[in-house]
């Protein structure tokens, strides 16, 4: 494992290389980006030498469910959590607001290290998300972690790293063929930094080799312990951020698959623009699962995806990995929710755990003047959002608006 060392937020660093970057003070409140984008024109350019937006979905960790553990987890990530002796582990992490980092009211993970026993064993958690990768692509996560005073960070002889920020890159059997991995306790994961439990940022980066389908962005505690010592034992992570460069030669987007949201049965279009077309292939995709030509789908290997009379089954993320012979690139997701236009005080949303939309209503069609009236994050679907200040149910009109 190489020595991390403090480097200024915007130096350079090789592919491959791990540390802890200074902690950045954001004045406001929320933290949207953590990687400066390329920008033209106010437009994000995909493409050639230009870094993708955050490619994992729910980074800031603020949407939660619960799943594998017997509390709330980050939605879309998953929680793999397990005892030496005893195996699987259903209490090694979970979604809490004082581990919260980025944003008020938010959440974070708390790792719970102090799991670990004489009888069941030491307990290792890991908190990942899978996204598709391409051979080529450079590949940098940012997160911020902190610890209490009491963590033990290593094992006694310092064999073990028990507190991991790590890319992996997996090939179509899911085997792990590369990556890198920051050791944060060696990077100076620690208590004493002037914020509640220490938190600071830190980053990896590795260059995905030849056969990766498959990009993991990953933080871990492994093989922890209770402290003997006692103290402030916790773990937590929070914001997390994973953007990638394809080489020189990749596919230019030039323009991005939109944000919709539309009546029941409506027919909907995803188009995706690219500069350089020559021998280009797509691939479309909702929810990171590839989508193939067949029942109301259309054009998934195409510029254009079609979706005919759709229903609830086609909410979600869409977007289109844009290949050729050099390499591969991603587009930004595009939303497809169910809502439209009501003339009822109550809206409906079909949309994706977790997203956030706004309601907006209009007291006439001719012309058309939208008055924002509240925003909501979609927990379950449908959502339901009652107008209770309308003064009678036929004289609004309402839309639903996906906010990025």
């Amino acid at each position: 494992m190489e020595k991390a060392v403090m480097k200024p937020f915007t130096s350079k660093t090789e592919p491959s290389s791990s540390t802890r970057l200074p902690k950045i003070v954001f004045e406001g409140s929320l933290i949207k980006r953590l990687l400066t984008l390329i920008m033209v024109s106010g437009l994000a350019i995909w493409g050639t030498g230009a870094v993708n937006a955050n490619e994992l979905s729910n980074g800031l960790l603020d949407a939660t469910s619960v799943s594998s553990q017997n509390l709330p987890t980050p939605t879309d990530w998953v929680v793999d959590s397990s005892r030496a002796i005893s195996g699987p582990f259903f209490d090694g992490a979970s979604s809490e607001g004082f581990a919260n980092f980025a944003a008020p009211g938010g959440q974070g993970l708390f790792f719970k290290p102090f799991s670990g026993t004489v009888d069941d064993g030491n307990v290792t958690t890991h908190l990942y998300q899978d996204n598709p990768g391409a051979p080529g692509r450079t590949y940098t996560l940012t997160g911020y972690a902190g610890a209490g005073a009491g963590y033990v960070g290593v094992d006694p002889g310092n064999v073990i790293t028990k507190s991991q920020l790590a890319i992996e890159f997996l090939d179509a059997g899911n085997s792990v063929i590369g990556g890198s991995t920051n050791n944060l306790k060696a990077s100076g994961l620690g208590a004493a930094n002037g914020n509640s439990f220490g938190y600071a940022q830190y980053m990896v980066m590795a260059a995905a080799p030849a056969l990766t389908v498959t990009v993991r962005a990953r933080v871990s505690i492994i093989d922890a312990f209770s402290n003997p010592s006692g103290g402030d034992q916790a773990f937590v992570a929070d914001a997390f951020e994973l953007t990638s460069i394809a080489p020189p030669g990749s596919p230019v987007i030039t323009n991005q698959p939109v944000h919709q949201t539309v009546s029941l049965g409506a027919n909907v279009t995803f188009t995706v623009g690219v500069s350089n077309s020559q021998g280009v292939s797509y691939e479309w995709q909702l929810n990171g699962t590839n989508l193939v030509n067949g029942g109301n789908i259309s054009g998934a290997g195409s510029q254009t995806l079609t979706i005919t009379g759709v229903s609830v089954t086609n909410v979600g993320h869409y977007r289109v990995l844009v290949s050729n012979g050099t390499g591969m690139v991603p587009s930004a997701e595009a939303a497809l929710a169910i809502g439209g236009i009501s003339f009822y005080p109550t809206v409906t949303i079909f949309g994706k755990i977790g997203d956030t939309y706004r309601v907006d209503y209009a007291t006439a069609l001719s012309p058309t003047i939208w008055i924002p009236m509240s925003t909501n994050i979609v927990m379950s679907s449908p959502t339901l959002v009652v107008d209770s200040g309308s003064p009678n149910s036929k004289e609004r009109f309402y839309r639903a608006v996906y906010l990025p």
